[in-house]
């Protein structure tokens, strides 16, 4: 599991909404589940930088909606969509 820590984060502004957002185009692709500063992601899905304002600010307004918290990985070409794993889904 990859671990990261909150002072690597960016706000990043999606359609009214401020993400969370972790830049890592410089190493190897993120594993289904990282940590940010004790805090697990799991993987959602991902969206092209092209394309992304479509669709991506709408799903997550409704996750959050939902009560889940994401985080947003910058990758070379695309945004992977991560959410919070709950403690007791964690363990």
């Amino acid at each position: 599991m990859q671990e990261f820590d909150d002072v690597e984060l960016e706000p990043f502004a999606a359609d009214g909404l401020t993400l969370p957002l972790l830049r890592l185009n410089d190493i190897d692709l993120p594993s289904t589940i990282i940590k940010v500063s004790g805090q697990e992601y799991q993987y959602d899905r991902s969206y092209p930088f092209k394309g992304y304002g479509a669709v991506m600010p709408k799903y997550v307004a409704e996750q959050i909606a939902a009560g889940k918290k994401p985080l947003i990985v910058e990758r070379l070409d695309r945004y992977y969509l991560y959410f919070a794993v709950e403690p007791a889904a964690a363990a």
